[in-house]
């Protein structure tokens, strides 16, 4: 009898440790924590020397900080100059936190970057849209200076 209980009981305990660690109450949606443009970011997609004045010849550099680990979802960045679109690039967060089995007040950082072909033409009117699931969500404007 009294190995029976303890059998329940272990049982219940492994059974409350799973429900906490795999299922609960769903993040809606997505939370954008912060956009960086940055000159450099780490191995982390965090942004290093964060700005938003870039030289004719760098790489500029954008960090998205995204609440959380979720686990659906496309996060994309368009980069302009005036109207004109340059260039883009998309992230699939179910790539990017697939294998996290736990994941406890961590953030999900995405990185983009664009790289010159030639020198960038000094002005103040580029700038990045990031879009969640092809919808904006922000411009964050940005210039080359000499």
């Amino acid at each position: 009898m009294k190995a029976r209980r303890t059998i329940l009981l272990v049982c219940t305990i492994l059974s409350i440790i799973l429900l906490a660690a795999c299922g609960g109450k769903k993040e809606e949606g997505i939370t954008v924590e912060n956009v960086t443009l940055a000159k450099n970011l780490d191995e982390n997609y965090q942004p290093v020397d964060p700005t938003t004045q870039f030289g004719p010849t760098d790489i500029i550099y954008v960090s998205v900080e995204v609440k959380g680990r979720p686990e659906t979802g496309i996060i994309t960045g368009k980069f302009y100059y005036g109207d004109q679109y340059i260039s883009e690039a998309s992230v699939d967060l179910s790539s990017v936190n697939e294998g996290v089995i736990v994941s406890i007040g961590e953030n999900t950082y995405i990185g983009f970057n664009l790289t010159p072909s030639t020198s960038w033409p000094v002005d103040s009117g580029y700038s990045f849209k990031l879009y969640i699931d092809n919808v904006e969500f922000g411009t964050y404007a940005y210039e080359v200076v000499q």
